[in-house]
């Protein structure tokens, strides 16, 4: 499989594709671009938004669609649960991050930011009696959350991305998720592509 990713610095949604491929041992050939001059990703993909796979000569974007197509080409080992109601229940976990969890950070409005303080005990709950979200071994909502829950720990100094800032401010992990900071250390020190 030929995989290029087309990146910006400190995208979450890139992070995403890289500890995936290199749990999967894909290699990707990176592309960086400057987060000011999206032009080269627009004229490729027809939008701005990164990341933007080029996959045996298709070009893929959104970085749950990048994801699947990583699983239906390099099944072994899996991201996603082999038997259909676990894959399911994968896959509801997927859509709500996406589509429910990142609108909170992404708009804060008033109630947002009770409502990231109070997913941290979701997913510490999540996180009771097992070290991934959904079981003993690293799979798709990790990928998924990680690299926007990891904010919760803290951030680094040369990051400069409001959006990473948001979430480090109001994802502060307290004394009470252990669990949560021991997930965090454990995909932290993944491997990534």
């Amino acid at each position: 499989m030929a995989l290029r990713v087309h990146r910006v610095p400190f995208s979450t949604n890139v992070e995403r594709i890289a500890l995936a491929a290199a749990h999967k041992g894909v290699a990707i050939e990176w592309v960086d671009h400057d987060e000011s001059d999206r032009s080269a990703i627009r004229a490729l993909s027809g939008q701005d938004f990164v990341p933007v796979a080029e996959i045996d000569g298709r070009v893929v974007v959104d970085s749950p669609v990048i994801l699947r197509e990583l699983e239906r080409l390099a099944p072994d080992p899996p991201l996603w649960p082999a038997g259909p109601a676990r894959r399911a229940e994968a896959d509801v976990f997927v859509d709500w991050f996406n589509r429910v969890w990142k609108v909170a950070p992404n708009r804060m409005e008033p109630g947002d930011a009770e409502e990231l303080r109070g997913s941290l005990d979701r997913f510490e709950a999540l996180l009771d009696g097992r070290d991934f979200l959904l079981g003993d071994t690293l799979g798709i909502a990790d990928v998924i959350a990680f690299p926007f829950l990891k904010y919760a720990a803290g951030i680094g100094p040369d990051d400069a991305d409001p959006f990473h800032h948001v979430l480090a401010e109001h994802l502060a992990l307290g004394c009470d998720q252990p669990r949560l900071r021991g997930w965090l250390a454990r995909c932290d020190a993944l491997p990534r592509a």
